[in-house]
């Protein structure tokens, strides 16, 4: 069959045509996983002795915000007491209650349940994930200190057992650490060391393969980690130390004396190291210097976190309502807000 000039003219016009509406039709918007997929997961204690912890969102912009997000989209279910941490494994949330010895799994972006985690916890603090594997430090300050582990399917595995305290745990370049020390109180009250370690499981082999300990005799405060480093910090009334670690090998890469009293509570965002003073004093690594940034208005501090360039910081109350402000990192009040009992986390959802 043969086609005429203007034939072809017509068709070349078509495709040309086709192409241009194809290039210029709208991109449809992405699809919602669900109303908290952005923004921030803050976690309310609530009391020892009654069911009243419960979760917080917060959209990333602070204009939004919706209480107890667990019992609204899961049948007014009562969350339980002693909400400690959360931790995320893919589009899970994992809910850890101290109390009642369990952990709530939901769907992050719905918040709709989808399981639980009982077996073998004993006072369940704080949790980290391998490929494979789920890891949960339990410590009752007494007897019990070790960590869990359970497969992909929650089910559990067996348990590490240590001399002392299991609390913090984080999971960095291939590796699990947990801060296997910390402090206990003397008759008075007074603070005291139980030790200077930091223990790495891999997750190879599920078992300890390094004890890290720390070049000071202050107390362990806090551990935190990004993909390749772990940080830890120890403070006693004269001095703040703070290392960092190259969590492939183990060793120190970075180690500050700071004449600095009692650091508390450690942060990473974007690539930069935080920490904030007893004395309310937020400061900056830079380099090998600890910048001082400015001063928080809070009773003291019991949660600290810094998302996204925005500094959390809870004012608590142990049986009402408690107070969390929001800074800038100049320090510019930007928000105050009202949350549950015993605020005491902050999380990027």
């Amino acid at each position: 069959m043969k086609f005429s000039k203007l034939s072809t003219l017509f068709l070349a016009g078509t495709l040309l045509f086709n192409l241009s509406c194809r290039k210029d039709d709208p991109i449809p918007p992405p699809v919602s996983l669900g109303k908290y997929e952005n923004g921030i997961l803050i976690t309310n204690e609530g009391g020892f002795s009654t069911p009243t912890s419960t979760v917080t969102y917060l959209s990333n912009d602070l204009g939004i915000q919706e209480e107890n997000i667990f019992g609204t989209n899961n049948s007014n279910a009562i969350l339980g007491n002693v909400l400690q941490s959360v931790g995320f494994k893919g589009d899970l949330a994992y809910l850890v209650l101290n109390v009642p010895n369990k952990i709530e799994i939901v769907n992050r972006h719905t918040f709709k349940k989808t399981g639980s985690i009982t077996s073998n916890l004993e006072q369940a603090r704080y949790m980290a994930f391998s490929a494979n594997n789920t890891y949960v430090t339990n410590n009752n300050f007494s007897t019990v200190k070790k960590v869990n582990i359970y497969d992909h399917a929650n089910a559990f595995v067996k348990s590490i057992d240590f001399p002392n305290y299991a609390e913090k745990i984080t999971s960095s370049d291939g590796f699990i650490y947990v801060q296997t020390d910390g402090l206990t109180y003397d008759s008075n009250y007074n603070e005291i060391a139980t030790g200077h370690t930091i223990s790495r499981i891999n997750p190879a082999t599920n078992t300890v393969d390094k004890t890290i300990m720390l070049n000071d005799t202050a107390i362990i405060r806090d551990l935190v980690s990004d993909q390749t480093s772990t940080y830890v910090l120890s403070s006693d009334a004269v001095y703040t130390y703070l290392y960092k670690i190259n969590s492939k090998t183990g060793a120190f890469t970075q180690q500050e004396v700071f004449d600095i009293p009692n650091g508390e509570k450690l942060a990473v965002d974007g690539g930069q190291v935080y920490f904030v003073t007893a004395g309310k004093k937020v400061y900056r690594l830079d380099g090998s210097n600890a910048t001082p940034l400015f001063d928080v208005d809070t009773s003291f501090i019991y949660g600290f976190n810094i998302i996204d360039s925005k500094v959390f910081v809870s004012d608590p109350n142990f049986s009402g309502n408690s107070k969390v402000r929001i800074y800038n990192l100049s320090g510019t009040l930007m928000k105050t807000i009202t949350t549950g009992i015993s605020t005491n986390g902050f999380y990027k959802n």
